[in-house]
């Protein structure tokens, strides 16, 4: 696999200020919406989305995949990061940014771990926001933070891993049918449950 770590830092790098902008600019409604008067905290709101839903979601394949002995990187995408910044100027977002690539492994096994990783990720992430701003008392900026955390985390665990390629869900799938099923049906009921207490507070 010809890619350095440097290349990899300027992917990640490239992915995440584009994407910031993207959920940024999606969470306002579109370009023509942006409010001046909150576009620093909305900035901040689409910056951690970023972080936590994206970023942390591929680290984790990495991670996953470089301890099973496979040689990893994540490699950006530039179509798919230039469809997530123009869909975001009409409000929405369709982000495929990149993805890790990895070689050295080439089992169902390995490749359903590597898989599971990311979705599972957003799944750990968006309950223990979804569970701080059930349980703890917060700021209106820090509770708005961690609602769209919560959301865009599980329903991006969600989204991942229907089981049709290229998504995770359908590596996971392959290697493993049962556990797929048993993720999968947690995620639907996260989502619904954060779905019912987002309509209540009105993101």
């Amino acid at each position: 696999m010809m890619y350095s770590r440097n290349n990899e830092s300027n992917d990640i790098i490239i992915a995440v200020i584009v994407l910031t902008i993207a959920f940024t600019l999606m969470i306002n409604g579109g370009l023509r919406a942006v409010n001046p008067g909150a576009f620093e905290i909305e900035v901040l709101i689409g910056f951690s989305v970023t972080v936590t839903a994206f970023l942390l979601h591929e680290m984790a394949h990495r991670t996953v995949a470089r301890r099973l002995g496979a040689v990893a990187f994540f490699k950006l995408w530039p179509v798919g990061i230039l469809m997530a910044l123009v869909t975001s100027i009409f409000g929405f977002i369709f982000a495929a940014p990149g993805a890790v690539q990895f070689a050295g492994l080439y089992d169902s096994e390995s490749e359903g771990k590597i898989a599971l990783a990311g979705p599972a990720t957003n799944i750990v992430i968006g309950s223990l926001a979804f569970a701080a701003i059930t349980f703890i008392a917060f700021g209106p900026v820090v509770f708005t933070i961690l609602l769209w955390i919560a959301w865009l985390n599980l329903w991006f665990a969600l989204f991942n891993l229907i089981p049709f390629p290229p998504l995770d869900g359908s590596k996971v799938f392959r290697w493993n049918s049962k556990l797929f099923a048993a993720v999968f049906i947690i995620a639907i009921i996260l989502n619904f449950v954060d779905g019912f207490f987002i309509n209540i507070f009105a993101i």
